[in-house]
């Protein structure tokens, strides 16, 4: 992401997307209310009867009513009523428009009210820019499954079936040709981390076979329980690839659940947002862990929860609703805290 300009006096973004994750970041941040201006497109209706209508370039400034990210063709669409547009013949004030935000294309947010943890979201996704596409293969000797770690999660990619005929079958054969189609995708997907793991010892003998077929293929290997989609986020909240996963989002969500579970069981975490105010007031919260969802449904509930975590330099984690750490805070009650000590009410 290229940040252009960020000015917390008069509550203005300027910022350049570039990548998907980058959209992501930029429709958490956007808010009802909010200003928005950029180039756009707008079908124009013709003032003569008999000729057709027609798609013009315009510059257009909107007060957000409603956002949508479309995943399918990594878009974001801002909805909202037109407040200043040039040129200003073509675009009736007061009409609604939708500006498509796409990565590449330079958009000015105006803010009602800018929190320094969307600052620091921004910052975050600049310092992301260029990082390295981390590969995350879970395997045994019946399937691969293979994903990307990216901050809005994992993004599956392929599954390879080993494709075993019963139990006489030549393993030697049968296993080159899972390592061949498991390698080819590997290599396909242009990956510049890779971390491999999974039960048992099928993974140490991909290890001999990637050595022996390519040497110049750096990558780590681990152990998990579990392949497939378990295998994964177990590898994710695991810890144990925190070098290779630093400043993702997503790993950061996963393992500040697991944080959570662990304090828990000892009185080191709360939920509930009575309880988590409880906490923060007194000086007590280490991490204020917020589910996304819930932050755009109760925004005006939560608000005075993040003024007070910003106002004691509290961090605080928002956790996305479509993973499995999302799921679970979802689960525990949306909003929660770990604590630094135990308290005693």
């Amino acid at each position: 992401m290229k940040i252009l300009k960020i000015d917390k006096k008069t509550k203005e973004l300027k910022i350049i997307p570039d990548s998907f994750d980058d959209l992501w970041h930029i429709e958490k941040i956007i808010t009802e209310g909010d200003l928005v201006s950029g180039d756009s497109e707008r079908k124009i209706k013709p003032k003569t009867e008999g000729e057709k209508a027609f798609k013009q370039k315009i510059f257009v400034e909107i007060e957000v009513t409603k956002k949508e990210f479309h995943e399918a063709t990594n878009q974001l669409r801002i909805q909202g009523v037109v407040v200043f547009a040039k040129p200003e013949e073509l675009v009736e004030l007061k009409s609604h428009h939708t500006i498509e935000i796409e990565v590449g294309s330079k958009i000015t947010i105006k803010k009602k009210e800018l929190k320094n943890y969307e600052i620091e979201r921004l910052k975050r996704a600049k310092e992301a820019s260029g990082r390295a596409k981390l590969l995350m293969v879970v395997m045994d000797d019946e399937e691969a499954e293979i994903a990307f770690l990216a901050d809005t999660g994992i993004k599956r990619k392929a599954k390879i079936l080993a494709k075993k005929n019963g139990k006489q079958y030549e393993k030697k054969d049968n296993g080159n040709t899972y390592f061949e189609e498991l390698l080819k995708k590997i290599l396909d997907l242009k990956p510049e981390k890779i971390i491999i793991a999974g039960p048992g010892f099928e993974k140490q003998n991909f290890e001999k076979y990637l050595k022996e077929n390519h040497q110049k293929l750096q990558v780590i290997f681990d152990s998990t329980n579990s392949v497939g989609i378990t295998g994964l986020n177990e590898l994710v909240k695991s810890g144990k690839m925190d070098k290779l996963v630093e400043g993702f989002h997503s790993a950061e969500e996963a393992k500040a659940i697991e944080k959570l579970l662990i304090g828990l069981s000892n009185e080191k975490s709360v939920v509930g947002i009575i309880e988590t105010t409880q906490a923060l007031n007194s000086g007590a919260v280490e991490e204020l862990i917020i589910l996304e969802k819930a932050l755009v449904e109760k925004r005006e509930e939560l608000n005075p929860l993040i003024d007070l975590a910003e106002n004691t330099r509290t961090k605080i984690i928002f956790v996305s609703d479509k993973n499995e750490a999302g799921e679970k805070l979802k689960g525990l009650g949306e909003v929660a805290a770990i604590l630094r000590y135990k308290l005693n009410y």
